[in-house]
């Protein structure tokens, strides 16, 4: 394969890596699920000067929906929410505390992701299928120039060696297409589960709300006879 047959193709590779970068960024942010990788853009503000989060505390992930956020240096606690607020203020916040190795009392910063009602599903979902559109729409654009640039030089290029880039330039677009697929598909599939579980909850406490109404009511008409 000659060289412009090569740029045409590894560029093409480095156009569509990136916009399926992008598009996972983007779902790592619609935050259905505590996401570490939403946390990377956070920026915390100290003295004047501006530190990645992972440089000013410790994270950890208690479960698939909560954050535990604790500050390397307590004076930094609240910069750090705030610098957590600016970039998902969505997130639902709640100041803990604990014990140190001293036993005294420290405090931490614990995030739930919001619950995913009927509202946030179908917003999610939505947002979701944008996203994807306009990843797969600038993959195709890409894809059409390049078969146009193979196609300037056709006339005066190897048969082989054009049939051998056109080949890999069609593997390599469904290569990137299916990836986007594949993100688009777990996200969706993640909506849907966060919606079952809040559906879930509210029937649960449908449940509990209604034991308790027969079990007072019993207390009642027993006290009555």
């Amino acid at each position: 394969m000659n060289s412009y047959f090569y740029a045409q193709l590894k560029e093409f590779t480095e156009k569509s890596r990136g916009y399926n970068m992008m598009f996972n960024y983007r779902m790592m942010n619609l935050c259905v699920k505590a996401e570490p990788g939403a946390l990377i853009p956070v920026a915390v503000n100290v003295g004047g000067n501006s530190y990645n989060l992972e440089e000013v505390a410790q994270i950890s992930k208690p479960d698939d929906y909560t954050f535990e956020v604790r500050a390397n240096n307590g004076d930094y606690l609240q910069n750090i929410i705030d610098g957590i607020f600016d970039m998902h203020p969505e997130f639902l916040f709640e100041m803990k505390t604990e014990k140190d190795i001293e036993d005294k009392d420290v405090n931490y910063a614990h995030y739930t992701m919001p619950e995913v009602n009927k509202e946030r599903h179908d917003l999610l979902t939505e947002t979701t299928k944008a996203f994807y559109n306009e990843c797969i729409a600038s993959i195709e654009t890409i894809y059409a120039l390049k078969e146009a640039k193979l196609a300037e030089v056709a006339a005066h290029a190897p048969a082989e060696d054009l049939k051998q880039s056109k080949d890999e330039l069609e593997a390599y677009y469904h290569d990137a297409k299916g990836e986007a697929e594949k993100m688009r598909d777990m996200k969706l599939q993640e909506i849907e589960e966060a919606y079952l579980r809040y559906l879930e909850d509210k029937e649960q406490q449908k449940l509990g709300e209604a034991n308790n109404f027969d079990y007072s009511q019993g207390m009642r008409l027993g006290q009555d006879e």
